[in-house]
């Protein structure tokens, strides 16, 4: 978008984008989770026309978490839990990036250009963090105020450089806590159960990658905190998809009943 087009966008115009960016569910459930879905979105602003890409490209995984718009939906009406979710794509704004790594605003999709993000100028990058993150941010902040522990939800593709991952759900962590062992405990015995393989720090390993969310929200803020990551393929099956869900009900209600008896919801 150019410097033209930015100056075409009046204040009323960017509040309603703004206002579109996010979307709080269960802000005031007693739950002792917050539930955070930063790539659950692939809407790019109406303005920024797609950022120049041919439709398709917005239903893969550069652009979207596939999947994690209805698990986080699932997990916060079955687990009485807030969530945050994001409606834009992480190709317009990755929240989840600090505002100086190179897929903030990513350039391409593996080698496939995004037209859009090739010479983003400095006050379009001021409006997309206007629209796209400050919403975002505030949304978080206000709804994790008293919560005991933050996870966010995120999917991942079964194969990556052409080597297949053998890991169904990944839990993700930074620093020890009860929390992180508990869960690590309690979904692997779940998981097991359900013929499901349960990754540690796997498939990415959260101490050697880059998670502003959590960052920013959980470490600094004194709050236990994790990265969940599933399989987007068990996902796109609704019979692995109940599978999924019935598997991470189970295993994060008894583990609020475990550590937060007052807060917790049976499932």
């Amino acid at each position: 978008m150019n410097a033209a087009s930015l100056a075409g966008l009046d204040d009323a115009t960017v509040e309603v984008l703004a206002a579109a960016s996010v979307e709080r569910l269960l802000p005031d459930a007693a739950s002792p989770y917050l539930l955070i879905a930063e790539h659950a979105g692939n809407l790019v602003p109406a303005p920024w026309h797609d950022l120049g890409l041919a439709v398709p490209y917005l239903g893969t995984h550069f652009a979207v978490d596939i999947g994690i718009d209805a698990l986080t939906r699932r997990l916060s009406r079955t687990l009485r839990a807030p969530a945050v979710v994001a409606h834009y794509s992480r190709l317009f704004l990755d929240y989840n990036r600090p505002a100086g790594e190179w897929d903030f605003m990513r350039p391409d999709l593996g080698g496939i250009p995004v037209p859009g993000n090739l010479a983003v100028e400095a006050a379009d990058a001021r409006l997309r963090k206007r629209i796209a993150w400050a919403p975002v941010e505030q949304a978080i902040a206000e709804t994790a105020a008293g919560r005991q522990a933050l996870v966010s939800i995120h999917s991942f593709t079964p194969v990556m450089g052409g080597v297949r991952r053998d890991v169904d759900i990944g839990v993700l962590w930074r620093e020890p806590s009860a929390f992180v062992t508990s869960v690590l405990k309690t979904i692997g015995a779940h998981g097991a159960e359900a013929g499901l393989r349960i990754g540690d720090n796997a498939p990415y390993d959260w101490r050697q990658a880059v998670g502003y969310t959590l960052n920013r929200h959980g470490l600094e803020q004194g709050r236990p905190c994790l990265y969940l990551e599933v399989r987007n393929d068990l996902l796109s099956d609704p019979e692995t998809f109940e599978l999924i869900s019935q598997t991470l009900e189970a295993s994060f209600a008894t583990v609020a009943m475990s550590l937060w008896p007052k807060s917790a919801v049976a499932v």
